[in-house]
C-alpha cells in the first residue's frame, strides 16, 4: 500500500514537473520566435528584446491564455526609464480603444436586464444630453446596436486626452457638446446610418451617457461594480485622473510623436480611451468573455455573447477577412472555413501606449499585449501576437509560410536602388544577408523575401512583386500585385520633394509640392509635421506653406498654420494678423478665437 501511495505521489510530482517544464519551454519559444507579418521558412526569427530596442519599446507585459486559463503573464523591459522601474504583471497600462469593448460588454449587460434596447433609437434612454436629430438621423435614426458596431454616422474618430496639469477635466455633457474646455468638436450624426463602418469614439460617449442614464450611476462606479469587482480586476479603473493607489503602478509612456508632452495623458472620454489596466486583469476580461460562449461567464449570457460576436458590417479583405461585431473586432484568414479559426479582438492607442487584446471566438486561448510606447501600431505588438499564435498552434491564424529562395549575391545586389511610388514616395531596397529589406520615406523597415529570380514577397501584407528589367538586363523598376504600372528606379540625383526640403533646397522643392496637389489639410499637415519636427527648420515650413497659400487663398487653416509660423518666429503681429484673417473666413471656429485671445 505503501509503494502505490509513494508512486503515485512520485507519478503527481512528475506531471506537475513536466507541467512546469512545458510552459517554461512555451514561453522561452514565444520570446525567441518573433516574425513578421507572413511565415517565412529559412529565415531567423527574433528575439523580444532584440526587437525592443529595435522598435525603441521600453517596456512590454504579455498574458497568454491557453485551455481556458491564463497560462502565464511577465513583463519585460522598463516601465520607467529614468528610474529605472522594471515592469512586472503588476505594471498598469493605458488601455486605449480597447476601452470600448468592456463598455459594449455592459451595454449588453444592460439590454439583458431590460434597461437598453439593441435596436430602438438611443435617444429614448438618454435624458442628460439629447442627440441632434439632424437630416442624416431623420433618415435612419441611430440604435444602440449602431454606435456598438461604428454604424451610427457618429463623428469624433478619436480623442487626444490631456496633460494631467489639465484641471478641471471636461465633464462627459461637455465633450458631447464639443464646448471649448473639451478640445473636440460636438458628437454629431455627419453621415446616414446605418449604412458603413465609420469609427467613432464620439459614438462610444453616447453609449457611456446612455448607461449613466439608464442606471443612475457614473461611469466608473459601472465598470467597478459590472465588471473589475465580478472578475477581481484589482489592478483596473477607467477613473481619470488616476486615483492614487494607482499611480505608484502605472508604466510611464514614451512616444517619439512631435506634439506628445513625455507624460501619461488623462482620458475623461471614459468609454472610448479611457481603461487602466495589466494583461492579468485584461486577460481575465478576454477569458470571461471566451467563458460566456459555454454559458460559464460572469459577466454576459451566452445569447449576449453571441450576439456580439455576429457580424454587423465588413471593415476590411485581403489576406484577413475583418468584421465589426457589437463591441468587438472580428478577424478570420479570407482562407478560412471553420468556426475554430474565427477571432475576436480589439487595440488600443493612447499617447505614449499601444495595446492588444485577442482571444478565439469558440476556443479558450488567446493573449494581451501592452506596451509602454505610442509608436509604430504595426511593430513590436503584432511580432509578439504571432509568436504566440505559432506557439500555441491558434488554427488557421497565420498566413501559409512561404520559403526563401538562395539567390547569388550579384542578383540581389542588382535590386538595391531607390523607386519612385509618388512624388512624395520613395521605396529604397537594401540587400541584408540573403533577403532584402524596403522602406518607404525611411521609415521601419519591411522584410522582403526572395522566390525567385526578380520575385519578392512582402511581408508585411503578403504582396508579391517583380523586378522589371530592360533589354541589358539591368534592373530598372519594381511592381507589386497591386500596382498597374511599375515604380521606375531612380537615378542618383533624383529626389522627392521631402529629400529637397531636408537639403535646404527650398525652391526646387516647391516644384514637388505643386505636383503633389495636397488640399488644404494635406498640405496643413504636412506643414505642422516639419513646425513640430526637431531641431525645427522655419524655412522648410515657410516654404510649404507659400506652396499651401498658391494653392488654398481662401482655406482658413492654411492662414491658421501660418499663425503657427509666426508663432514660433516670435512673431506676434503677424501670427495675430494671420488668425483673424483665418477666423474671417471660418467665423463659428471656437479654437481660433481662444487662440487670439492668448496672443
Amino acid at each position: 500500500m505503501k509503494s502505490i501511495f509513494l508512486w503515485l505521489t512520485l507519478l503527481a510530482a512528475f506531471n506537475l514537473y513536466s507541467q512546469k517544464i512545458s510552459v517554461d519551454d512555451r514561453i522561452a519559444k514565444v520570446e525567441n520566435s518573433l516574425m513578421p507579418y507572413v511565415p517565412v521558412n529559412g529565415l531567423e526569427q527574433w528575439n523580444i528584446y532584440e526587437r525592443m530596442k529595435h522598435y525603441k519599446v521600453p517596456g512590454v507585459s504579455i498574458a497568454v491564455i491557453n485551455n481556458y486559463k491564463i497560462e502565464w503573464a511577465k513583463g519585460y523591459g522598463l516601465a520607467d526609464t529614468i528610474k529605472k522601474i522594471p515592469v512586472t504583471t503588476e505594471t498598469i497600462f493605458s488601455a486605449g480603444s480597447i476601452s470600448k469593448l468592456l463598455s459594449a460588454t455592459i451595454a449588453m449587460q444592460l439590454v439583458e436586464e431590460g434597461k437598453l434596447e439593441l435596436n430602438q433609437p438611443i435617444k429614448q434612454f438618454l435624458t442628460s444630453w439629447k442627440i441632434t436629430e439632424n437630416d442624416n438621423y431623420q433618415k435612419n435614426p441611430v440604435t444602440l446596436r449602431m454606435l456598438l458596431s461604428h454604424t451610427g454616422g457618429t463623428s469624433q474618430s478619436s480623442y487626444f486626452g490631456f496633460t494631467p496639469d489639465r484641471k478641471p477635466l471636461p465633464t462627459i455633457t461637455q465633450i458631447l457638446n464639443g464646448e471649448p474646455t473639451a478640445e473636440s468638436n460636438r458628437v454629431v450624426v455627419n453621415s446616414e446610418p446605418g449604412k458603413q463602418f465609420q469609427y467613432s469614439g464620439g459614438g462610444s460617449m453616447i453609449v457611456q451617457m446612455a448607461m449613466m442614464d439608464v442606471t443612475g450611476k457614473d461611469f466608473t462606479t459601472l465598470t467597478q461594480q459590472r465588471i473589475f469587482d465580478k472578475l477581481k480586476m484589482n489592478n483596473s479603473t477607467f477613473e481619470q485622473p488616476l486615483p492614487k493607489p494607482f499611480q505608484s503602478k502605472v508604466a510611464w509612456g514614451y512616444s517619439s510623436a512631435s506634439w506628445y508632452k513625455g507624460m501619461p495623458y488623462v482620458y475623461p472620454q471614459q468609454a472610448a480611451a479611457g481603461l487602466h489596466t495589466t494583461p492579468t486583469d485584461l486577460a481575465r476580461f478576454i477569458l470571461d468573455l471566451q467563458l460566456s460562449s459555454k454559458n460559464k461567464g460572469k459577466l454576459i449570457s451566452q445569447k449576449s455573447f453571441e450576439t456580439m460576436m455576429n457580424p454587423v458590417i465588413g471593415i476590411s479583405s485581403g489576406g484577413y477577412k475583418e468584421e465589426m461585431g457589437l463591441g468587438a473586432f472580428l478577424l478570420q484568414r479570407a482562407d478560412n472555413k471553420e468556426e475554430t479559426g474565427r477571432y475576436f479582438e480589439h487595440q488600443g492607442a493612447n499617447a505614449g501606449f499601444i495595446s492588444f487584446a485577442i482571444g478565439n471566438i469558440s476556443e479558450g486561448y488567446g493573449a494581451v499585449i501592452m506596451m509602454n510606447s505610442g509608436d509604430d501600431f504595426n511593430g513590436l505588438g503584432t511580432e509578439i501576437r504571432r509568436a504566440i499564435a505559432a506557439t500555441y498552434q491558434w488554427k488557421n491564424f497565420l498566413p501559409e509560410a512561404i520559403t526563401l529562395k538562395s539567390l547569388d549575391g550579384n542578383t540581389l545586389k542588382s535590386y538595391e536602388g531607390r523607386y519612385r511610388k509618388g512624388v512624395d514616395e520613395v521605396v529604397t531596397i537594401k540587400l541584408e544577408k540573403n533577403y532584402l529589406l524596403e522602406t518607404i520615406n525611411g521609415g521601419n523597415a519591411i522584410y522582403c523575401i526572395p522566390t525567385d529570380k526578380d520575385q519578392i514577397v512582402f511581408t508585411d501584407y503578403n504582396v508579391k512583386g517583380r523586378f522589371v528589367r530592360d533589354e541589358t538586363e539591368n534592373v530598372i523598376g519594381l511592381q507589386t500585385e497591386w500596382q498597374s504600372e511599375p515604380m521606375p528606379k531612380m537615378k542618383s540625383e533624383e529626389f522627392s520633394p521631402s529629400e529637397l526640403l531636408s537639403f535646404k533646397q527650398y525652391e526646387e522643392a516647391k516644384v514637388g509640392l505643386r505636383q503633389m496637389k495636397m488640399n488644404e489639410y494635406q498640405i496643413t499637415y504636412y506643414a505642422y509635421n516639419w513646425l513640430n519636427k526637431k531641431p525645427k527648420d522655419l524655412n522648410t515650413v515657410k516654404a510649404i506653406l507659400e506652396v499651401a497659400l498658391e494653392q488654398h487663398p481662401n482655406a482658413s487653416i492654411v492662414y491658421a498654420r501660418w499663425g503657427e509660423y509666426y508663432q514660433a518666429c516670435n512673431d506676434k503681429n503677424n501670427a495675430r494678423l494671420n488668425y483673424q484673417k483665418a477666423l474671417e473666413l471660418e467665423p463659428s471656429n471656437k479654437e481660433y478665437q481662444i487662440i487670439l485671445e492668448k496672443i
